[in-house]
C-alpha cells in the first residue's frame, strides 16, 4: 500500500482504528481476504465515513491483493463499480481520495462508459 490511509480523527480511538485499517490492507496484500473483510468491517463500525475501509472491503470481495490490478485487469473486474462499497467509498471520500479511486479504476470506468465488454 503506497498511498496514505486515513480515518476520521474525531472517531473514538482513531489511532487503533487506523491500525485496524492498515492491518486490513496488509491482510489484503497477503491474500487473507476473510481477515481483511473483518478488519474493514471493524473500521466501518468505528468510523462509518471511512472511504478507505469501503474501498478495501470492495477489493477484498473481488479478491484483489493490490490496487494496481484494477488497471491491468479491467475486464476481469468490470462489475466492481456496481458494488455498494464502491458507492460508499466515493460518497465518503474527499476530492483527493475520489481522484485516487477513479484513477485506480480508470480502465474499469472506461469499459462502463462505452459498455464495450
Amino acid at each position: 500500500m503506497k498511498r496514505e490511509l486515513s480515518v476520521d480523527k474525531n472517531c473514538k480511538n482513531s489511532e487503533s482504528v487506523l491500525n485496524e485499517l492498515k492491518l486490513g490492507y496488509i491482510n489484503l496484500e497477503d491474500g487473507l481476504f476473510g481477515l481483511a473483510e473483518t478488519n474493514f468491517d471493524m473500521v466501518i463500525l468505528a468510523d462509518p465515513t471511512c472511504a478507505d475501509a469501503y474501498f478495501g472491503l470492495m477489493l477484498s470481495k473481488f479478491k484483489i491483493r493490490r490496487e494496481e490490478a484494477l488497471k491491468s485487469n479491467a475486464t476481469l473486474y468490470k462489475d466492481i463499480v456496481k458494488l455498494k462499497e464502491y458507492e460508499k467509498a466515493l460518497e465518503c471520500a474527499d476530492e483527493t481520495k475520489k481522484a485516487i479511486y477513479k484513477n485506480l479504476l480508470s480502465e474499469v470506468l472506461k469499459l462502463h462508459e462505452g459498455d464495450n465488454y
